[in-house]
């Protein structure tokens, strides 16, 4: 009996094991989530395959255009189209190479290649922008599972509350008000619990459109992640994706000036063609021919062409590095405001932790102890109770806030600040 007692008792401990490690399966924590969503992330493919396709087209803009073959008949008679009855008619053999004017090939290859790093910069940004999407969403779904747990311990009390009063007024010691008034806030209270599970529904599809459906069943992570953010100065933006974007722009619309430049410049040809002649109709051999030439432009009339595309490439940088302001001074802006949220919202959790959470815990207790003493009404222990509510809830925003926060300003500055 005592083996079949120890292997139940073992038995018992390894299901037991089990479903912990079940249910740890299902915590969902917010970094598995955004490891999730990059996972899944279209746009961070797309931009990746750009970046892919520029670089290998980098390195065809620096090569030399394919060569040309010729081959044809030169001079043939057309009386008897006879190869060997004119001195002049041969049988030709050339070939054409194109030579790109000044440093062109190189200078589109350099452009290609700004093309690349921008979508590289691209990938970035979106890896960024969905982490921050996605911590703000499992952040905004976990204030809401917790909300919705704070309102349903208030309501407990509050339905005994209820009780508690009936049984006061069918014993003659409370007034119908009191009653009504009870009822009145536990229904309001259960009308808040319906808001939180509808905002509970929209913030779970929306975290399910980054992580999939297959996780939407599962729990969140209990306990409210800290995001720590060193870095105190703005050396950050010069590493920012967007920046490098927009820098990357500056230097493709760079070398389309060069390249425009380059349009002063001559594009040449070299030619060579090898003649046969045929042997004379009377046996004189023939001599055969060999041509060369270099044919290249004139780009003499340069005022309606070149100058033009040269001015347009210009006005086209002016635009890019302006925009290359403009969106340094959003990041700047943007970091400032995060900042400065981010030590408000700190001061306030402290005075929430420290002062007001505690006050309004023990002004419902004290409320309560008057209440049952009879030195107070039922209204004042009612607004007792839903300050309490209201501060808890309010506590826990506020704490989610100040993370969100923090999320925005890791996309500021990066992961590794």
């Amino acid at each position: 009996m005592a083996i079949f007692a120890r292997l139940f008792k073992t038995i018992t401990i390894v299901i037991l094991l089990s479903s912990f490690s079940v249910q740890a399966e299902k915590m969902l924590t917010i970094e598995q989530a955004v490891q999730t969503a990059l996972q899944r992330d279209a746009l961070i493919n797309v931009y990746q395959s750009r970046s892919s396709a520029f670089k290998e087209q980098a390195v065809a803009e620096d090569t030399l255009p394919d060569p040309k073959m010729k081959l044809g008949v030169m001079n043939v008679p057309t009386d008897s189209y006879a190869l060997n009855q004119e001195p002049m008619t041969q049988v030709q053999l050339g070939i054409q190479q194109m030579f790109p004017r000044g440093n062109s090939l190189e200078i589109k290859s350099q452009r290609i290649a700004s093309m690349a790093t921008l979508e590289d910069a691209r990938t970035e940004n979106q890896r960024r922008k969905v982490t921050q999407d996605v911590r703000e969403t499992w952040l905004e779904l976990f204030y809401w599972l917790n909300a919705e747990r704070v309102v349903r311990e208030n309501r407990d009390l509050f339905r005994k509350l209820v009780l508690v009063t009936k049984q006061q007024y069918a014993a003659g010691r409370q007034k119908q008000q009191d009653v009504i008034r009870s009822e009145l806030e536990l229904g309001m209270l259960d009308d808040r619990e319906t808001k939180i599970t509808t905002m509970l529904e929209i913030t779970r599809a929306k975290l399910e459109k980054y992580i999939g459906s297959d996780l939407s069943d599962v729990e969140l992570d209990t306990v409210l992640p800290l995001f720590n953010v060193k870095e105190q100065n703005t050396r950050w933006l010069e590493k920012h994706p967007v920046m490098n974007m927009q820098q990357a722009m500056v230097v493709a619309n760079e070398k389309n000036i060069e390249l425009a430049k380059q349009s002063y410049k001559p594009s040449w040809m070299l030619d060579v063609t090898y003649g046969k002649r045929q042997d004379a109709i009377n046996g004189t051999e023939r001599a055969d021919f060999v041509s060369a030439m270099v044919v290249f432009d004139l780009p003499l009339f340069t005022a309606d062409r070149q100058d033009k595309k040269v001015a347009a490439n210009k006005f086209r940088l002016n635009g890019a590095l302006n925009s290359r302001d403009e969106r340094k001074r959003e990041l700047i802006k943007m970091w400032q405001a995060a900042q400065a949220k981010e030590l408000r919202l700190s001061q306030r959790i402290k005075q929430y932790q420290t002062l007001l959470v505690p006050k309004s815990r023990e002004n419902t207790e004290a409320a309560l102890f008057a209440y049952q003493s009879g030195r107070s009404d039922f209204t004042a222990l009612m607004r007792a109770q839903i300050t309490e509510l209201e501060t808890q809830l309010k506590e826990l925003r506020l704490k989610v806030d100040a993370a969100k926060t923090r999320a925005l300003l890791i996309y500021l500055v990066g992961e590794n600040s």
